[in-house]
């Protein structure tokens, strides 16, 4: 399948919408809604298709019901391929996965984003302990499970006090 740069595409198994950038032989790199860009495999991407014929949009509707939004939180994905990092050995691929988890943690507390999700995948729980223990002690960040699945918890909920918390 074909894509354009620009052209607004979706990611299965996933909610919301991506631009995209990029193509190489095997991954796409796309832009989510919060400017964050990411590495996903091709096989995950599908256009967006405009509605048409007999449906009626929520937007069109004359009389429209006050609706609460739901805000998806801004995530990074920590996986090797994800970071372009799977030819690492593993005690420097950690170490990199904790860099990124930092920048993305402090741009989030610098941009005064209250909540963040990190995907670390279920693995061994290495990593998720990892970053559990550099938030253990933050000032005004809090961390609990995300995303339960049948295969366990892969991802870590970041609650961030936009006024008290410390930069890590």
């Amino acid at each position: 399948m074909q894509f354009s740069t620009g052209e607004w595409v979706s990611l299965l198994h996933e909610t919301g919408k991506y631009e995209f950038l990029r193509m190489d032989a095997f991954h796409a790199i796309v832009r989510d809604e919060m400017g964050f860009e990411r590495k996903v495999e091709r096989k995950f991407l599908v256009k967006r298709q405009p509605m048409s014929g007999g449906v009626v949009l929520k937007d069109n509707v004359s009389q429209k019901q006050p609706s609460k939004t739901v805000e998806t939180p801004k995530s990074i994905d920590l996986h090797a391929d994800a970071l372009n990092l799977d030819h690492l050995p593993p005690h420097r691929l950690l170490e990199e996965q904790l860099a990124h988890c930092k920048r993305f943690l402090n741009e989030a507390i610098q941009k005064r984003i209250p909540k963040v999700l990190i995907i670390h995948g279920v693995g061994e729980g290495v990593l998720r302990q990892s970053i559990r223990a550099m938030l253990k002690h933050k000032k005004g960040i809090r961390c609990h499970d995300a995303n339960y699945s049948q295969k366990g918890v892969g991802s870590t909920l970041v609650e961030i006090q936009v006024n008290s918390a410390e930069r890590l």
